[in-house]
């Protein structure tokens, strides 16, 4: 398993958009981002859900 991050970034470093759903699938997580409209679908593999999913609350990535 990958231990990488991976971060929703665009070019200059600021995040595209806020993650709008976050939801565990059998593989990891599954991401969805809404950017003005336009719905982005993303999903992460990895045997650690409990440890991404807080990574990513903490950073502020999601809108709730």
């Amino acid at each position: 398993m990958a231990t990488g991050r991976v971060t929703p970034r665009m070019g200059s470093g600021r995040p595209v958009a806020p993650i709008s759903k976050l939801r565990r699938v059998e593989s990891g997580l599954s991401i969805t981002i809404n950017a003005e409209g336009a719905i982005v679908d993303a999903y992460v593999v990895t045997d650690r859900p409990d440890e991404v999913e807080a990574a990513i609350r903490e950073r502020g990535w999601t809108a709730g």
